[in-house]
């Protein structure tokens, strides 16, 4: 989870002066996620559909979600946390959250050799990113809806090693370039796929998200928001539609 802060960092260099971060990781979800391709230009090797990973160029759609939950203990020294309008000292904090994640994308991939079973994938397009937090304490609650548009970027390995079954793995990178709502989001997951029929293909395996909003803008003279950071990983469950 700390690599996948590590690779959007400088998307979230706004400062929260003397406010504490709010940070909010789960590490036991389940995440679903929805892909629907469409082949431009592909390479369907004999008896094969759409659906089993191929050279070519394509239309990617994907839809993602996840709900979470944390308690946060925030040092004395740390400073408050100023959220939804509201300041919360120190003390033990208890978040949740839901996410929901759009995409759109170009993508490339190539499969090398004769054999054509190991190849890499390369993702461009545009993404919307949705995350709700409520956060709590003894005495009070605040919530706020967070969402986005920005920039998706993306590479991945495939490695077929059955004629229908696939290692994939993938990391995503969503920059908003905006200060509030979503700054940006990373994903990283590793998944076997295995093609049902022609057209469609489950997979499951693991996945990491990590988000940060840099919420560098002050409710008023005196107060800014304190930064988001927020992440959960646990197990992937996807349907893949292709065309």
């Amino acid at each position: 989870m700390k690599l996948l802060f590590a690779l959007f960092a400088a998307l979230a260099c706004g400062s929260a002066l003397a406010q504490a971060d709010i940070e909010a990781i789960d590490r036991g979800v389940v995440v679903p996620s929805l892909r629907l391709s469409f082949d431009i230009a592909g390479e369907l090797a004999t008896g094969q559909g759409p659906a089993v990973p191929h050279s070519g160029h394509g239309i990617e759609l994907g839809l993602s979600g996840a709900s979470g939950e944390d308690t946060q203990s925030v040092g004395t020294g740390n400073g408050p946390v100023v959220f939804g309008g509201r300041i919360f000292n120190p003390g033990e904090l208890r978040h949740e959250f839901d996410f929901r994640f759009f995409e759109v994308a170009y993508r490339f991939r190539h499969f090398f050799g004769e054999s054509k079973t190991f190849g890499i994938e390369a993702l461009g397009g545009l993404g919307f990113a949705e995350f709700e937090l409520t956060t709590s304490s003894a005495t009070q609650s605040a919530s706020e809806k967070l969402s986005n548009g920005g920039l998706v970027g993306g590479f991945g390995i495939v490695w077929k090693f059955l004629p229908a079954a696939s290692l994939q793995s993938r990391l995503t990178l969503f920059g908003s370039g905006d200060q509030e709502g979503v700054t940006g989001a990373a994903r990283l997951d590793v998944n076997l796929a295995y093609a049902l029929a022609r057209n469609i293909a489950l997979r499951g395996g693991l996945v990491s998200w990590g988000l940060v909003s840099s919420r560098a803008e002050a409710r008023d003279s005196t107060s800014i928001d304190s930064r988001i950071r927020a992440g959960w990983s646990g197990l992937l469950v996807g349907l893949d539609v292709a065309f």
